[in-house]
């Protein structure tokens, strides 16, 4: 049952290898055994584009991050503005282009409660907010957004080491940019220590530092909420062949509360929206070919869109996934679809349903990224 994936202990060259790449990019700390995983930290994108920040926390110590100049240390609320020199802070004269909030309590940001350091940097028009904390409790919150305290603890095991794995693959790409992973849907949804439990925490407990390696670096662990019955493969979806993230069939995911689902547009509505992809006028027929949504107006006009593009012009909520069927009745497109999100790698609902007959978690890993090493880092 586990002949693709194999649980064991990186040692001799391959470990160091992997140890190398990750000391190099920083995600150890030098001087440190790498077998250790006790400096491995996340940088999270937890707000973007702001203009204005709220602080709550207890004996909050501001510094600025250029220079490591105290600029204030308060208990009160703190509000951080955007401002054209810098940003601006009640009660501190100069305009710093970065500042790092240092603080052993628990600090909120906006409405999110949040631990470890925080850094609020001046970038484009807006402010990024960067929540800097240890991997091992990042993934313990992460759980509660992603699936839930109350999801079976295989799940959210596998959950762990994908979400695990999903970070340091992205970590090794992203290593000049000021974060590792945004905490939305764009990488992977965190909202912040109040998800945490018992239970989340045990499962990372449980798989920590294990991960899935591909040609022994980390793999790219893909997940979404659910595939109405069968994942896709990279190539469909985002057009690049990756050799593990294949198609397979998934009966676990029935339970899924979008398994299937049915959206109804006007055309006029849609209209609308294919404005900013150069269409104008209206709409008078919509066919569908592999893939693609076909879209006829008077004078012959035609314009193709890949269905995964459809579904980002009028947003995940509406449509839930790329994988419908349209059919058009008078004025109205009606999109027969199944599953949540992109279908690419583990399907959440599936591992929940394959975790409730009683597979472990190497079992459900296994499915989804078949050829994947599971791998003990530290």
């Amino acid at each position: 049952m586990f002949s693709d994936i194999k649980f064991e202990a990186v040692s001799s060259i391959s470990y160091l290898f992997v140890c190398l790449c990750f000391c190099i990019l920083g995600l150890l700390t030098p001087g440190k055994a790498c077998a250790s995983g006790a400096n491995y930290d996340v940088r999270i994108a937890v707000g973007r584009s702001l203009s204005k920040v709220r602080l709550d926390g207890r004996d909050m110590l501001v510094l600025d991050s250029d220079v490591g100049d105290v600029l204030l240390k308060t208990s009160k609320t703190l509000y951080v503005y955007c401002g054209s020199r810098g940003l601006k802070i009640r009660g501190v004269k100069v305009h710093p282009r970065a500042i790092l909030i240092r603080t052993a309590s628990a600090i909120k940001v906006n409405k999110r409660s949040l631990m470890g350091n925080v850094e609020i940097r001046k970038h484009g028009k807006g402010m990024l907010v960067v929540n800097r904390m240890p991997l091992e409790r990042y993934l313990m919150g992460l759980l509660g957004a992603e699936m839930g305290p109350k999801w079976p603890m295989e799940a959210l095991k596998a959950q762990a080491v994908a979400a695990r794995t999903f970070f340091m693959h992205r970590r090794l790409d992203r290593e000049d940019a000021p974060y590792d992973v945004s905490a939305s849907t764009l990488d992977q949804v965190y909202r912040g220590i109040a998800l945490e439990s018992d239970k989340t925490r045990k499962a990372v407990e449980q798989t920590r530092g294990l991960v899935l390696t591909w040609a022994n670096m980390p793999a790219e662990t893909l997940f979404h909420a659910c595939c109405g019955g069968r994942t896709h493969s990279s190539e469909e979806v985002f057009g690049g062949k990756i050799t593990y993230l294949r198609a397979v069939d998934d009966p676990d995911c029935s339970k899924c509360p979008k398994h299937r689902w049915r959206v109804d547009l006007k055309l006029s509505k849609v209209s609308k929206k294919l404005v900013s992809r150069g269409w104008k006028g209206t709409i008078g027929k919509v066919k569908q070919k592999k893939g693609l949504l076909v879209f006829l107006g008077p004078g012959g006009r035609k314009l193709e869109m890949s269905q995964v593009d459809f579904r980002k012009l009028f947003g995940a909520v509406l449509i839930p996934s790329p994988w419908f069927v349209a059919s058009q009745n008078g004025d109205t497109i009606s999109l027969h679809g199944r599953g949540s999100g992109h279908g690419v790698g583990m399907c959440q609902w599936g591992a929940r349903g394959m975790a409730e007959r009683g597979e472990d978690f190497r079992s459900i890993l296994n499915r989804y990224y078949p050829g994947c090493k599971l791998r003990k880092l530290f």
